[in-house]
């Protein structure tokens, strides 16, 4: 009876929810190489979790490993065009690309990311897509 049951309680399966908690909090902590393997173990679990690649992309982004933060980016918005991350997804590639010196790049999505923040309605993420382009153009 009661030892059966403790164990079965131990094996619990730890779901992509969870990874994702994981990473954000090693995110927090500063361990973004941690927090990187726990969004990619959320991405085993959950192939089509387009949180887990925005997440991945900003571990990626704040352990400086730029192309690997645009290719997070850019596989969430490929599973899923039409989700609510995108246009953030989209602000990403353009802060990225221009960290890394491609402003030709950084322009081209910050102009898709005011297209996205238009169709949801969402004037306050156009204001701030603006704005990032406007310094993207003017950095030239």
């Amino acid at each position: 009876g009661a030892v059966a049951w403790q164990a079965s309680i131990l094996e619990k399966k730890i779901g992509a929810e969870d990874y994702l908690a994981l990473g954000i909090e090693k995110g927090r902590m500063g361990s973004h190489y941690e927090a990187i393997e726990q969004f990619k173990n959320a991405l085993k679990e959950d192939p089509g979790f387009v949180a887990a690649y925005l997440a991945l992309g900003n571990a990626y982004g704040n352990a400086k490993k730029y192309k690997d933060a645009i290719n997070a980016y850019k596989e969430g918005i490929q599973i899923n065009p039409r989700h609510k991350y995108v246009p953030q997804m989209e602000m990403n590639i353009a802060w990225v690309s221009h960290k890394n010196d491609d402003d030709k790049t950084a322009i081209i999505f910050a102009k898709k990311a005011i297209q996205s923040f238009t169709d949801r309605n969402d004037y306050k993420g156009v204001a701030e897509a603006g704005l990032r382009l406007r310094l993207y153009q003017n950095k030239k």
